[in-house]
């Protein structure tokens, strides 16, 4: 585990800019093939696999609060000056530095100190350059000097600092700790989730009947505090309304100024409807400063070190210090490193205490959540009531997907002003002139300027395939990629009636396996009618760098401007002879719904015009726009006639399920699926033509979908259910 030791270089800058934490883009310099590359090997880091074990079996045992450790930190003080290899590549200098934490599921790095000139690059990337970070430039220098970063899949990383031979001043890095995932975090295998799943009653967040929490769901992010654990955070309007990048979390994530100068935060990471797929992790931010924390209260409030841009489409939740309780509760997290999820509390909270560690009376207390749960993960996630302002922020607590009972949230009020001392409350820095304010609402910093917000065509009705032409004939190819056919292009269509400037686009990628090194993705912006018309933007991207089974977000050159509706559409190039790739498809029940087209030589059509089907489909696809008009109705087809209604709803262990149709349809083949689309046997009994009776008494709670089949005309009906358990 130990390199050979490492000195401190001496040279700093008085003051440092604290600008973006984003990446900047691009590609390392290709010195692979460098002989004096080839010669610099990895450095193994060993670490004994008893240790792994431990911190395991502490994270079992500390079951009172519910933050997610998925790493083991491996310390390290290695720098340009005394670790790996130095090369000159044209009008650079590059330095490399290859490690290896055998059987790490992902391993993300923590710079204790980071300083770059104007000019220089630093990237982290897999052994294969398939998975990469950066670059990272002299835009991500900030005051504490310190820069912690996303994870890279797989167990080796590269390290490439890259500096121009007439920089102003040689940058200054140290490598301060190297984090080996033994979870998976980020595995291309598994997806970019922990454990693959949360429980299975989580809820996801763009379920289309959760839209009234749609716009809190923006202030919530996945926090990666210190390379090693995972809870959740949201952020907070201020009475001033200035847009300061304030953000709540539990004291148990991040304790100490060193924790919050080391934590990732990730936005946006969710699924873009109600089934799941992997989000995007594109939009992360690295840094903050502590203002405010208690142990007794367990709450911490960081300012991050930027304000999330525009394309993050930030929402900043209000929230209310009053000591009446709430009618009803709701909390946006991330269980296990999850994507977003909800769970709901239609009751009022209760107050009450949570252990001797803590202040008596100082906690909320959810008796039940009627839909999802919380998890390791969660922790620090707001409390949200009707008005969607802020109540509390979750410390602990024994609720489960089986018992979704007992959850505890250190109240709001306590943390505003419980302590006089402004280090250890929330007053001073929400209420920064004294407003008196009792409660506040939430705050968009971009609503005066442009709404940016992702629009998909996916309803909840929507389960996602792969998209196989022919089903187990991968031979004959996908109808939204490589194919047999000749289908050469695929375009989702998006319907609107206002101007609008489209930033990028999301694409849930089914497939893909390349051997080329230049495949490229070819993403196009058509206008039109029925069918996709005149191209008006096009730009190419490395098919080699695109995930599998995940959302993956493509950010535009420049924003493209339309004046209505519009077409997102991709294509592949310069594959090799068996590469394949595919994006995911949802079909729908009736053709009436598609949104999906299909290019076969110079003509476009739509998916039931060249599929053997006569439904319509549409893809897994997500648009950035940016209007000035409210976006949040965006729903281009009607709601498919039900014909139907499931009673009752939600319903209980030793309650059946009676679903009953306006007309004598003959109900059969009754199938259940859950969010996850994963498909269950129900028992089932026909009480009359028009009715069924399905009996759940051996699912565990949770949000179902009911599919049944018309006898009488072959029709499809599906209707959302949810099942509470109990016994």
């Amino acid at each position: 585990m130990h390199l050979k030791s490492c000195f401190l270089l001496l040279f700093c800058l008085a003051v440092m800019p604290a600008v973006a934490q984003l990446s900047q883009g691009g590609k390392p310099i290709a010195i692979q093939q460098l002989k004096v590359a080839r010669d610099n090997q990895f450095v193994e880091l060993t670490i004994p696999r008893s240790e792994i074990e431990l911190v395991k079996k502490r994270q079992a045992e500390h079951k009172r609060t519910k933050a997610f450790r998925f790493a083991y930190a491996i310390p390290l003080d290695c720098t340009p000056q005394n670790s790996g290899n130095w090369i000159d590549a044209g009008n650079y200098r590059v330095w490399q530095l290859k490690l290896y934490s055998p059987g790490a599921r992902s391993l993300n790095v923590i710079f204790g100190r980071y300083n770059l000139p104007d000019g220089a690059r630093l990237f982290l990337f897999s052994e294969d350059g398939s998975d990469l970070l950066g670059a990272f430039t002299s835009e991500n220098n900030k005051q504490d000097g310190m820069l912690a970063t996303m994870p890279v899949a797989g167990d080796k990383i590269i390290l490439q600092y890259e500096e121009p031979m007439d920089a102003n001043y040689s940058g200054e890095l140290k490598l301060q700790s190297v984090n080996h995932d033994f979870i998976g975090l980020k595995a291309y295998s598994g997806g970019r989730r922990p454990l693959g799943e949360s429980g299975s009653c989580n809820v996801n967040v763009n379920c289309d009947y959760l839209t009234t929490y749609r716009e809190a769901a923006d202030a919530v992010c996945r926090i990666l505090v210190g390379g090693t654990e995972l809870c959740t955070g949201t952020l907070l309007n201020n009475a001033a309304q200035d847009g300061t990048p304030y953000l709540l979390t539990a004291n148990h994530c991040i304790t100490t100024a060193a924790d919050a100068s080391t934590s990732v935060f990730l936005f946006n990471y969710e699924s873009p409807y109600c089934e799941s797929i992997d989000g995007d992790v594109e939009n992360s931010l690295s840094g903050s400063s502590l203002k405010a924390s208690s142990d007794d209260l367990d709450f911490s409030l960081v300012e991050l070190s930027v304000a999330p841009p525009k394309s993050f489409q930030p929402y900043y939740l209000g929230w209310d210090h009053s000591s009446t309780p709430p009618a009803s509760t709701v909390s946006i997290h991330h269980p296990l490193g999850d994507i977003k999820k909800v769970a709901i509390d239609t009751n009022s909270p209760t107050v009450a205490s949570y252990t001797s560690d803590y202040v008596a009376g100082a906690f909320w207390k959810i008796g039940e959540w009627e839909e999802g749960t919380t998890e390791a993960g969660s922790s620090g996630a707001a409390l949200i009531d009707p008005n969607m302002r802020v109540r509390g922020s979750l410390v602990g607590g024994e609720a489960t997907c089986a018992y979704p009972i007992d959850d505890y949230f250190s109240q709001f009020r306590f943390a505003w002003d419980h302590y006089t001392e402004s280090t250890k409350q929330l007053k001073a820095w929400l209420d920064p002139n004294s407003s008196g304010s009792s409660a506040i609402s939430g705050y968009n910093p971009y609503a005066d300027v442009e709404k940016c917000t992702m629009v998909t065509n996916l309803k909840d009705s929507d389960t996602h395939t792969d998209g196989l032409i022919n089903a187990g004939q991968e031979s004959d190819g996908y109808y939204g990629g490589t194919n047999s056919y000749g289908f050469t292009e695929f375009a989702e269509a998006f319907q609107f009636e206002t101007d609008c400037k489209i930033q990028g686009l999301s694409l849930g990628v089914a497939e893909k396996a390349i051997s080329s090194n230049n495949a490229t993705l070819t993403l196009a912006v058509y206008v039109g009618g029925d069918v996709p018309g005149s191209l008006i933007y096009s730009q190419d991207f490395d098919l080699g760098t695109v995930d599998e089974g995940v959302m993956n977000y493509f950010a535009f050159d420049q924003e493209i401007s339309t004046d209505g509706s519009f077409y997102l559409a991709w294509s592949v190039e310069n594959l090799a002879a068996n590469d394949v790739f595919a994006v995911y498809l949802a079909e729908r029940t009736n053709d009436s719904a598609n949104s999906f087209f299909i290019r076969d030589g110079g003509d476009w059509y739509t998916y039931p015009g060249k599929s053997n089907s006569t439904n319509g489909a549409a893809a897994v696809m997500e648009a950035l726009v940016c209007y000035h008009d409210d976006v949040q109705d965006y729903n281009p087809f009607e709601a498919e006639d039900v014909d139907l209604v499931a009673y009752p709803n939600p319903f209980r262990y030793g309650q059946e399920l009676v679903v009953r149709f306006e007309e004598q349809v003959q109900p059969v083949n009754p199938q259940v699926f859950d969010l996850l689309g994963h498909t269950y046997t129900v028992n089932s009994t026909v009480t009359g033509l028009d009715r069924i009776a399905l009996n759940f008494d051996r699912f565990l709670p949770g949000i179902y979908f009911v599919r049944l089949t018309s006898q009488v005309t072959g029709k499809v009906y599906t209707q959302k259910v949810l099942y509470l358990g109990g016994s």
